[in-house]
């Protein structure tokens, strides 16, 4: 669009200079052609978008949508101030939204928005030019985002919509103006800002009260409920698996290893098709999919063949550590324009330090557009980057390699890479890895990684992300987040947990002891942090790399004040403990007086906080007891602040507290094992999501007659012929020896779950597959993750989920990765 037009929509001056807008942009970081981007000044509780304008316009961005006068030399650049610019932004999603005459697919729902979404454009795009959001922009802010990137030549658009809170999805239908709609179920997220879930319900079907079509589950009460009440039936087509006059009536699922078989009728029609997943969330999305498509491009399965091709959706960019130095980002998400730019943003954030970068891109799945078209706008976009070397893998874009500025390598195929391009030449470099998902991208991804222990923790990193803002929608406005992320991230890993933290927006972070702090400084982590445990010889390298100390005793405060007139070189920020009945560390509530003489005396240091640790924030039949608790730090504070002369901040609450005592008033919640998706109450009423997933893989299968023995101390005896499978992960690695003879069971990829058996080993543990023929060495098993609780193995070893994962060896590689 027009700069003009855009200002005249938004009610602003008219500009002199009528440039043509490419991109909008609403992340700083993501910047890549910066003459033709129009940047909306976005202001949140996590930050304000203004502080971004002297950055951006450095960097050559000359259009701004503002909310506030902007102050300062700002020659060439336009300045369109609104009262709101989330609802400017809207407003120019509706202007392109009229512009399209495309019909649009808006997808809603609890969970599977997304994964419907991509399955879907596996199955059209081959014979349909098919628009989509990227991926799960599907938010106030990711919706018009998505619709001024769809095309007036594409043939269909697809977007989702997602709500947190009622009022949202009326501002979206408004926006979108669907001529489809589907809804794929409805689950706990978000709940706490919803009284019922009828409520939600209602609130998501607003989406569909001017569409065509509603593509829904029958089988879900709930959902069949409020599209009834709603009056939307009439324009209603269901999938079933127990309603016979469903348009897709599912009559039978047979699972084998590889995936299932499914047989049915849609529209009156006989059908059987091959799905190649076994977790039923993307078998189910796969049947809204089909049933979608059947009505609204029924060409584009004719044959029903295209099911079996399906890939799965992993929507995730993987960072491995590679060889000679090198950083690989493994992305197989998509092999498409949107998810390079997806990919290269993702690269670009990922490497602060400035690394030289390369990249090997492959030929794109991308039919609706002509492949010289395609690959120039591809150049374009990668010459906004700072690549330092360029390989090309496949035919078609190797073919248009001469569109590219420079290119180190051409390559047939992915082995053709493997076997011809000398490693040395990416020593050092952080390198994107941009293709589809096939055997011979997954060979060179094994081939280029640091071949480690096979044992690995999976932290995924949008999920943590999800976890603190949940946890933070959850907090009275204004109040603020300290991260607990001692103990190595709780095992997760302290750097990658901050870094994603930090960029959350969290106001603290805290660890347990100064290395933890220093370590994070080194690595470039600035957010404050805070040090719960300072030892007194320790306390020059706290000041010397701007850590805060709890000081939790009288000695230690004279200590830390010494060491500030010392080695300080400004007033330092110190955070009193206070003991109010879990009688560990801390001050006591008699030590006020003494506490404000010491602090008269002192001129370098200064009270930032008081705090105090609850001891069973968690258990209903103490709520006494921690009230109490909160009780004394209240008064400590009123004490305290009359002997000082100064307002100090005050917190209490942990993960336990914030869910149950949110009407508690404090300036901070310290946030702990909840930001990991590990719930400490006895239902997740948050919506919380696991980020690790542990998995291995079998070394060897032993085959064994009744009679033998397994392991030491020959505790795990054999009834009848066995097949015994041996991983390599053991008590070295972290596992309780108590999770032997049988006492857990982990999962096989087909679903199976087989127990250990014997005792476990140092460096190995035993499981017993005879009931698992499909196991065979080198089959991965999942000892815990998605629908594998880490509680399965603290429940086992009647311990808490805190110790089994804070105690998992550094031995262990942990491979980070984003959806």
């Amino acid at each position: 669009m027009k700069l003009t037009d855009i200002s005249a929509l938004l009610g602003g001056a008219i500009p002199t200079e009528n440039r043509e807008i490419e991109l909008l942009l609403t992340d700083s970081r993501s910047l890549t052609f910066p003459q033709n981007t129009l940047f909306f000044a976005l202001v949140t509780p996590r930050g304000d978008g203004h502080v971004y304008i002297p950055e951006l316009y450095a960097d050559g961005v000359r259009a701004f949508v503002v909310s506030k006068p902007i102050e300062g030399d700002y020659p060439d650049a336009v300045f369109i101030q609104v009262s709101d610019t989330l609802q400017a932004l809207q407003s120019v999603g509706r202007a392109r939204r009229e512009e399209l005459s495309m019909p649009i697919l808006a997808i809603t729902g609890s969970n599977g928005k997304t994964t419907t979404k991509e399955l879907l454009y596996q199955l059209l795009a081959p014979s349909l030019s098919v628009g989509k959001s990227p991926r799960s922009y599907n938010s106030q802010v990711g919706v018009p985002l998505s619709l001024w990137g769809l095309e007036t030549t594409q043939a269909l658009g697809i977007i989702e919509a997602g709500i947190s809170q009622p009022g949202e999805m009326s501002r979206l239908e408004a926006i979108i103006r669907p001529t489809y709609g589907a809804i794929t179920n409805i689950g706990e997220a978000h709940q706490q800002h919803f009284e019922r879930l009828e409520q939600k319900v209602r609130e998501k079907l607003l989406l569909f009260q001017n569409c065509r079509t509603l593509f829904a589950p029958y089988d879900d009460p709930l959902i069949r409920q409020q599209i009834e009440a709603m009056g939307l039936a009439p324009k209603t087509l269901y999938w079933s698996r127990t309603w016979s006059g469903a348009t897709l009536y599912i009559q039978n699922q047979e699972y084998h290893p590889s995936g299932v078989k499914i047989t049915g009728m849609l529209a009156g029609q006989r059908i059987a098709l091959e799905l190649p997943f076994l977790d039923q969330g993307t078998i189910d999305d796969a049947l809204l999919s089909l049933l979608i498509a059947s009505q609204i491009a029924p060409q584009a399965i004719a044959t029903l063949e295209a099911f079996s091709r399906l890939k799965p959706i992993t929507m995730r960019l993987e960072v491995l550590e590679g060889k000679e130095q090198t950083l690989l980002i493994n992305d197989s998400y998509n092999s498409d324009y949107d998810s390079l730019r997806t990919a290269l943003d993702f690269m670009k954030r990922r490497n602060p330090e400035g690394r030289p970068t390369a990249i090997v891109l492959s030929d794109m799945e991308d039919s609706s557009h002509d492949p010289h078209d395609l690959y120039s706008r591809v150049a374009q976009l990668l010459g906004q980057y700072p690549i330092g070397r360029l390989y090309l893998v496949g035919s078609q874009i190797v073919e248009q390699s001469g569109l590219f500025p420079k290119v180190n390598g051409c390559f047939p195929d992915w082995a053709s890479l493997d076997k011809g391009l000398p490693f040395a030449n990416l020593s050092g470099h952080i390198v994107l890895l941009k293709g589809s998902n096939s055997s011979q991208f997954s060979r060179v991804i094994e081939h280029w990684k640091v071949q480690t222990h096979q044992t690995i923790l999976n932290i995924n990193l949008s999920r943590l992300a999800h976890n603190y803002h949940t946890l933070r929608s959850k907090l009275p406005a204004g109040m603020g987040t300290i991260c607990m992320i001692k103990a190595n991230g709780y095992g997760a890993g302290a750097y990658e947990v901050a870094r994603t933290l930090e960029r959350a927006g969290t106001d603290y972070l805290a660890v347990a002891v100064v290395d933890e702090g220093r370590q994070l400084r080194e690595q470039g982590i600035r957010s404050p942090i805070l040090v719960m445990n300072p030892e007194l010889s320790a306390f020059r390298q706290l000041i010397w790399n701007g850590l805060e100390p709890e000081i939790f005793s009288k000695e230690m405060l004279k200590a830390f004040s010494q060491a500030a007139d010392i080695y300080g070189d400004h007033i330092l920020p110190i955070h009193l403990k206070w003991n109010t009945g879990m009688n560990r560390l801390g001050l006591m509530p008699y030590d006020v007086g003494e506490v404000v003489d010491l602090l008269h005396h002192s001129k370098s240091i200064r009270v930032e906080s008081i705090f105090t640790h609850l001891a069973a924030a968690d258990d209903p039949s103490e709520d006494d007891f921690t009230r109490a608790q909160l009780a004394k730090l209240d008064d400590i504070q009123l004490r305290l602040e009359a002997g000082l002369g100064y307002s100090v901040r005050k917190h209490a609450l942990n993960t336990a507290g914030a869910i149950r005592f949110p009407q508690y008033q404090s300036d901070y919640v310290r946030l702990g094992i909840g930001l990991y998706g590990i719930t400490p109450l006895a239902q997740d009423e948050m919506g919380l999501e696991p980020i690790a997933t542990l998995t291995t893989q079998i070394l060897q299968i032993q085959e064994l007659a009744p009679g033998e023995t397994v392991g030491y101390s020959r505790k795990g005896k054999l009834e009848r012929h066995s097949r015994i499978g041996i991983i390599p992960v053991g008590y070295a690695d972290g596992l309780p020896r108590l999770l032997g003879n049988g006492n857990i069971s982990f999962r096989l990829p087909d679903g199976t779950l087989v127990p250990t058996i014997g005792n476990i080993c140092m460096d190995t543990l035993m499981l017993d597959l005879t009931d698992a023929p499909s196991a065979v060495a080198g089959t991965e098993v999942t000892l815990f993750g998605d629908g594998l609780p880490i509680s399965r193995l603290a429940d086992a070893c009647h311990t808490i989920p805190y110790e089994i994962l804070s105690r998992l060896s550094s031995r262990i590689a942990r491979h980070y990765y984003s959806e």
